[in-house]
Parts: structure tokens; sequence; C-alpha cells
């Protein structure tokens, strides 16, 4: 029997996430009930039955259905995703649930970014040049074709991990080898995806780069935050950096970074939930370089308050239940 005298929220996050400790506290000051979707050894959980729901995060497909299973004794009023994976697994069981979500396919592109780059560039938004390739491609071969300065990336990992700049053809080369180590690393073996082993190789933009924080409210971009990036961020690494807020930018440029953010979230067919978007501004206008269906990562979060001390992880669980 399913009891239904408190809210519940289903939280997915991998094992190693930064963010349940937030969402955690939000959820007992709302007095609301959160489950815990993670990718917990499922031959363990059966010997801790009490306990977070052990989920299949290479198949997200699998991983929906046993949500979908669950949701029968203990029914979810919304499931929020702590990263770009999980968020596409949260896509597909609220779709199954009937509950407010973003469309797969949008949740999808934001998380794949040849995908996004194809879905921007067709959205007429300010987008750099743009090739993908598979990692087991000898990087000479494909030479001829490369344009510098350029920035490789793997189509499937978040927080600048494996983002790599290249100057010069011999860079370029040191690069892709390097980025296709990363990508037949042990951790990638039973990935579903075929694009876990691709790369991107984008043109290099050059400018400040900012991080926006939001939400959508029925394809409304609302912003809630604009941190600025003081440290230059020129390769050949992009290591994460100081995050500084508020935005000590012009309020034009705010606005058009704001009204940036929202022509990429309604290209890519965003419209429900938190939106996580990194841009860079130089003379020839603003630039998406990625957006997410998610809050920020790591514990950026606290520095955020709103309204009477408000946190980011209440705001958005209070938005997910309406």
């Amino acid at each position: 029997m399913i009891d239904r005298t408190k809210h519940r929220i289903l939280f997915l996050a991998p094992q190693s996430t930064y963010r349940l400790q937030a969402f955690l506290e939000a959820a007992q000051h709302l007095e609301v009930e959160i489950s815990i979707g993670n990718d917990r050894c499922h031959v363990l959980a059966e010997q801790w039955p009490v306990g977070p729901l052990p989920l299949d995060f290479r198949d997200p497909e699998l991983a929906a259905q046993q949500i979908l299973t669950s949701s029968r004794t203990q029914a979810f009023d919304a499931i929020i995703a702590a990263d770009d994976h999980t968020a596409v697994i949260a896509a597909l069981a609220s779709a199954q649930l009937g509950l407010p979500h973003n469309s797969v396919a949008s949740v999808y592109a934001a998380r794949n970014k040849f995908v996004m780059r194809q879905m921007l560039a067709a959205a007429n938004a300010a987008t750099p040049r743009f090739v993908k390739y598979s990692s087991s491609t000898p990087p000479q071969q494909v030479l001829p074709e490369i344009f510098f300065p350029c920035v490789l990336k793997p189509l499937l990992l978040s927080g600048s991990r494996g983002v790599m700049r290249a100057n010069t053809r011999e860079e370029f080369c040191a690069a892709f080898l390097r980025l296709k180590k990363l990508l037949h690393r042990r951790e990638f073996f039973d990935v579903k995806d075929t694009a876990a082993k691709e790369i991107l190789v984008e043109e290099y933009i050059p400018g400040i780069e900012v991080a926006v924080e939001a939400l959508l409210i029925e394809g409304e971009l609302t912003p809630l935050a604009l941190f600025d990036k003081p440290d230059p961020l020129e390769g050949p690494f992009f290591e994460e950096t100081i995050y500084v807020t508020p935005s000590r930018l012009s309020l034009s440029t705010q606005e058009k970074i704001f009204a940036a953010t929202a022509q990429a979230a309604t290209a890519l067919g965003m419209k429900h939930g938190p939106v996580h978007a990194e841009l860079r501004i130089n003379d020839n206008g603003v630039w998406v370089i990625e957006i997410a269906a998610r809050t920020i990562g790591g514990l950026c979060s606290h520095t955020l308050r709103f309204g009477t001390g408000m946190s980011l992880e209440e705001l958005v669980l209070r938005h997910a239940l309406g």
C-alpha cells in the first residue's frame, strides 16, 4: 500500500555526488520525504534492503524501469537529478509516471555535446565550427580538417573533464591520444551509449566566461544567479575555477547572457526544472559553451540564498512540487 501522507521526491545521484547533503537538508526543512536512487551495487543492496534504491546507471532505460517498479510501493511526486547522466534517467522515468519533466530528447541533447552543437546551430545561435570523431580514429588522419586553435571534448563527460585546447598539429595529436586513453578507461567499458567513445573538436572561443543558474517554468527562463569566473580560462586545460556572484558585468551584458541561455534552452526543447549554463562573451557576442538540465555542481550552491534565506536546493524542490 502506498503512503501518501507526505510529498516524496526521488533524487537520482551517483554515490560520488557532492549534492546529496544539500538536498537532504532542503527536504528536511520542507518536511518532504526524499528517496535516493543511486548506482550502488545491486548485489550488496539485496543484503541491506533498507536504504537507497539501487539503479543501473549504465542503462538509462533499465534504470527508468527499476524506478517504475519501485513506484508501485512508494509513489513519487517528482524526480530530480544531480548530474547530466541521471537527468536522462529522470526524464525517462518521469515520462512513464506522468510527472512534470523535460523531454528525453532535450535532456539527452544537453548531455551530448555534439547533439547540443547541432541543435544550437539549427536555431541560429552563436556556434563555433565543430566536428565529431571516433576516438579510434588516428589523429594524423584528420589533421587536414582541423582548425586552430581548437578545443577537444569528450561528448558525455562534465566538469571540464577531458577538455583540452590545441594550438598546433602536434598539440592536437597529443591531446587526441590523451583523450582516447581517458575514454577507454575501465569505468566506461559498460556504458551503453556509443557517444562515450567519441570526441568533439570545436573552434576555440576566446573571451570571459560566466555561469548561469536558472529555472525553467513552463518553458520560460527565470534567472537565479550569474557567476563571473575571474580567472582567465585559456587552456591547455580548463580545470574548475573560482566563481563570484553577484556578477560585475553591466546590466545590458547580463541581459544578453540570459537571452542567450533562454535561446539555448528553447533550441534544445527544455521546458521544466533547473538549468545550469556556461557561456563566453567576446566582441562577436555571447556564446553558449554548455547547457545542462540540472543545478550547478560541486559545492557552489552554498553561496546562493533567495528570499528569506532559501537555498537553491529548497527552491528547486519547491518548483518540482509545484
